[in-house]
């Protein structure tokens, strides 16, 4: 066991004030609004700290790190792609600004604006798909940080990681938004705090010149540059690029923090500040993985990289960086970061659990119910709904998430899931705000195509992950220009037929 009692004691403090103050949420929901978008009244600071906090988990912190450890500094690219394009879409108001305008809740109801109540019901299933599949590695990923860290025997992690789970549906379930921002500013602090101590432990340990030397005696100009390293190139760039612009505007997650600000303008500075914050979201844990390259890579390789020793034993390559931390921590330090990775684990499936339960209700079951000639449901009953999908998402992460382990490094496989459904909803919606031949038909073509381009070649094929985000993103171009064409060819022949 790894941890004292002044680290269990910090811990427990945390758990409870957070889950306390998470449940003071509730009585601030009143109508669905309340509970989906928080009444749309979020500022500048709360909607940074938020929007943070959502998107920096301890999934986060172990994805980037494994990168690190694997492809050295080469990694840094993608850490980059996601801070840049976040900073230009927060400066343009390209996508955000329009979506805020329209005062939504989610993603998918854009598609019935523009498209069809059919289009939004099937991109609430693939957004339901890619988004719950995307999540459902995170508690196995996150219950291994905190049983190498702390020192609780493996065989408890199931136990562990169930408690986070509960703890987080409570508030979640009850509040809504209102309890996951209120959460997340306080999480936000700790994660931070738990961030800055462990890069300066890291490089002090490690040393600045053994890690770039360690880098360039393992990997060579591979570790430095991204186009040289056989795992990234020019096609993974692209792909980066593409993905993150649709993260950022189109991710249920993230845009619900769009849609729960003041203005439309708001969310342009929000989204702007909070770009700074992730270019050191993803070069910071990578900066982890390679320290902990330094010190524990000496055994045999795996992946092209000598595998992490820690105190005799041989780790998978996303154990390294926990294991380091878990040695060079002393007691209280250690305590306080993993309440902080704690934090992030909590603000981040609090938020995915509220955002995916949002789709499957609001964009599948209620749409389906007009559909069959069933009328609206009130507030009341449609926060009811969606706490329901929300206590189903979670069943299902509890098997899936704590016995799937997914192939190759983890970062790769949560972008070709995200992008079942990024790749297609991305199209339809750049089409359907800027191109004004885009039609439902295209809007099918693109959400279907999308969705097989990612799905077929992973998951059956076995293609690499680099090219299959690209045939997705292209076939979900495709489709949309393809069918938008013939759907238009299709309504012009109707009406000429209807003249006639």
């Amino acid at each position: 066991m790894n941890f004292t009692v002044i680290d269990w004691a910090i811990v427990g403090v945390y758990l409870a004030a957070s889950v306390s103050v998470g449940l003071i949420g509730k009585r601030y929901v009143g109508k669905i609004s309340h509970y989906l978008v928080a009444g749309r009244e979020l500022g500048l600071y709360l909607g940074i700290a938020t929007l943070a906090a959502t998107e920096i988990g301890t999934i986060t912190f172990m994805y980037n790190a494994e990168l690190g450890y694997k492809y050295g500094f080469a990694a840094f690219a993608a850490a980059m792609i996601s801070g840049v394009v976040m900073i230009i879409v927060g400066r343009t108001g390209f996508v955000i600004s329009r979506f805020r305008e329209l005062k939504l809740m989610t993603v998918p109801e854009y598609f019935e604006i523009k498209y069809s109540r059919g289009l939004r019901i099937v991109t609430g299933v693939l957004v339901a798909l890619g988004g719950i599949l995307n999540m459902g590695v995170f508690l196995k990923i996150e219950g291994e940080f905190l049983t190498i860290v702390s020192g609780i025997n493996t065989r408890h992690i199931v136990v562990v990681m169930t408690v986070i789970l509960l703890l987080e549906l409570a508030y979640t379930v009850l509040g809504g938004m209102v309890s996951v921002v209120i959460t997340d500013f306080i999480q936000y602090v700790l994660l931070s705090v738990a961030t800055i101590l462990v890069s300066l432990y890291a490089v002090y340990h490690a040393g600045w010149g053994n890690i770039v030397a360690k880098v360039s005696t393992v990997m060579g100009n591979a570790g430095f540059d991204p186009i040289a390293n056989p795992k990234f190139g020019i096609i993974f760039l692209v792909w980066q690029i593409l993905l993150w612009f649709s993260v950022h505007t189109c991710w249920q997650t993230t845009a619900m923090r769009m849609f729960s600000t003041k203005s439309p303008e708001t969310s342009k500075r929000v989204m702007t500040w909070t770009g700074f914050i992730f270019l050191g979201r993803g070069v910071l844990p990578m900066l982890w993985g390679i320290a902990a390259l330094t010190l524990y890579g000496t055994g045999l390789l795996t992946s092209g990289v000598p595998a992490p020793v820690v105190n005799g034993q041989t780790l998978a390559p996303i154990d390294a960086m926990p294991a380091m931390l878990a040695n060079i921590l002393g007691p209280g330090i250690r305590g306080i970061v993993v309440a902080g990775m704690l934090a992030a684990t909590m603000s981040v499936n609090s938020s995915y659990l509220l955002g995916w339960s949002a789709v499957i209700s609001q964009d599948v079951i209620m749409p389906l119910r007009r559909v069959l000639g069933k009328g609206p449901l009130s507030s009341r009953t449609q926060i009811f709904v969606n706490r329901v999908a929300n206590l189903f998402v979670s069943l299902f992460l509890m098997f899936w998430g704590l016995y799937y382990t997914p192939p190759g490094a983890v970062y790769l496989y949560l972008n070709v899931t995200g992008t079942i459904f990024l790749a297609g909803a991305f199209v339809c919606v750049i089409g359907g705000l800027y191109w004004r031949r885009s039609n439902v038909v295209g809007g099918y073509a693109a959400m279907l195509a999308g969705a097989a381009g990612a799905i077929i070649p992973f998951f059956f094929l076995h293609w690499s992950e680099n090219i299959t985000g690209f045939a997705a993103f292209g076939l979900a171009a495709s489709g949309l220009v393809v069918g938008s064409l013939l759907g238009r060819q299709k309504v012009a022949v109707e009406q000429l037929a209807s003249t006639d």
